[in-house]
């Protein structure tokens, strides 16, 4: 998605690496471990790591990046014109710190493991984010938006979209200038992602004027939301703001629906936007809001665009969803600091860092000294689902005046 144009850019050890693991059929489901793209010939191999939810209730919200950046390797590898071979290695962790510490542990004892995509969420992210940034290994997340995770000091970190700041002010003036709003309950699931996301909302909406007259944190996992449902109609709030994720947003949803509240709007950030949300909320959960900064390349004119998703589609059987484009982006940064002779940790960090105006299906990249996307290069999205689908609205700077 170019952004001059919307529309035409519009447990714990059984989960390690699995090498040699049959292929799935199933393109939401890769395996949790094996080598998933490399070439042959003579050429000394790399390997990428790719870290996120890779199966489980959060996996929809992870696993278009990792097909999309397979799909990105085994074309750069069938090229023939890289120094190396280029190996893709996708590790299962569930979204959860604690899974994910000991893959990390392997990755970074790897030395062929010269990079990695992820990890995916922001509580993990601050779980071994550490370890990976004394390792010195490059990691470029394509989803994790917890403010926080700039303020550590890391130089080896990356973040390719915006943060929870970015989401939650314009979700909130959403509510406040759009549904009209003069009160809203505020929830979470209390993870790092969900809270701080609620927070930032929380806090843009006495800018805007608008009572909080709820504001609860809920216990992910749950099957029965009922507590929070009950208050929230006790407390009369016009409009319900979600910081968490699609699986509990979808029950919270379909159970307000079912004590009468489905004229109370919900909206939430990236974390909802999939196929679960809707599945599990049912028809209820049609008018359903998201604010994200993914890029959905659906209705893109440019030629690229539609090149990857008719490439993507006939690989994986379905149209690329969110934070599909991203992990492609982030495949091309490293396939680019390959072909610029770059082929260690150290130098495709430094590439990575240099890079200028890097152009990406979904935005132009340039990072700031923290390793966040320069604020030009931020553009959040409003969606809504209508008919059963998420559709994009717009840009927030044509859906929420200003």
């Amino acid at each position: 998605m170019k952004h001059r144009n919307w529309l035409t850019t519009c447990a714990l050890v059984s989960v390690l690496a699995i090498v040699g693991a049959a292929c799935s059929n199933d393109s939401s489901t890769p395996p949790a471990g094996g080598g998933s793209s490399s070439g042959g010939g003579e050429k000394p191999t790399v390997k990428i790591a790719f870290l996120g939810a890779l199966s489980g209730d959060y996996k929809l919200l992870v696993v278009s990046g990792y097909n999309a950046a397979k799909m990105a390797f085994e074309e750069a590898n069938a090229a023939g014109d890289l120094p190396v071979n280029v190996e893709l290695v996708p590790f299962d962790s569930q979204g959860s710190g604690d899974i994910a510490a000991p893959l990390v542990d392997q990755i970074v004892g790897d030395d062929a493991f010269v990079g990695m995509i992820g990890p995916a969420f922001s509580g993990e992210s601050g779980t071994v984010g550490p370890r990976l940034d004394e390792a010195g290994i490059p990691f470029v997340t394509q989803s994790a938006t917890d403010d926080a995770l700039a303020q550590n000091g890391w130089t080896h970190w990356f973040r390719a979209l915006g943060n929870n700041s970015d989401m939650g002010g314009p979700a909130a003036d959403y509510i406040a200038k759009v549904v009209g709003a003069t009160s809203a309950c505020a929830a979470s699931d209390g993870t790092p992602y969900g809270l701080g996301l609620k927070n930032v909302a929380v806090d843009q909406f006495g800018t805007d004027g608008v009572d909080v007259v709820l504001n609860e944190e809920v216990e992910p996992g749950g099957k029965d939301y009922s507590a929070l449902v009950t208050k929230i109609n006790d407390a009369g709030c016009e409009a319900l703001f979600y910081g968490g994720y699609s699986p509990e947003a979808g029950l919270i949803r379909a159970q307000m629906n079912d004590a009468g509240l489905a004229d109370v709007p919900m909206v939430g950030g990236d974390g909802i936007k999939d196929d679960t949300f809707i599945k599990v909320a049912g028809v209820g959960g049609n008018g359903t809001i998201s604010s994200c900064t993914c890029a959905d390349l659906s209705a893109s004119t440019d030629a690229d665009d539609q090149q990857f998703v008719a490439d993507y589609t006939e690989q994986f059987g379905e149209a690329p969803q969110v934070y599909g484009p991203e992990g492609w982006d982030i495949a091309q940064m490293y396939i680019a600091a390959f072909k610029a002779g770059n082929t260690d940790r150290e130098s495709i960090t430094t590439f990575i860092r240099d890079m200028q105006a890097f152009h990406g299906l979904t935005k132009d990249y340039t990072w700031d000294a923290d390793g966040q996307l320069a604020a030009s290069a931020r553009i959040l999205f409003f969606y809504e689902v209508q008919d059963g689908a998420w559709t994009v609205i717009g840009p927030s700077s044509e859906v929420v005046p200003a």
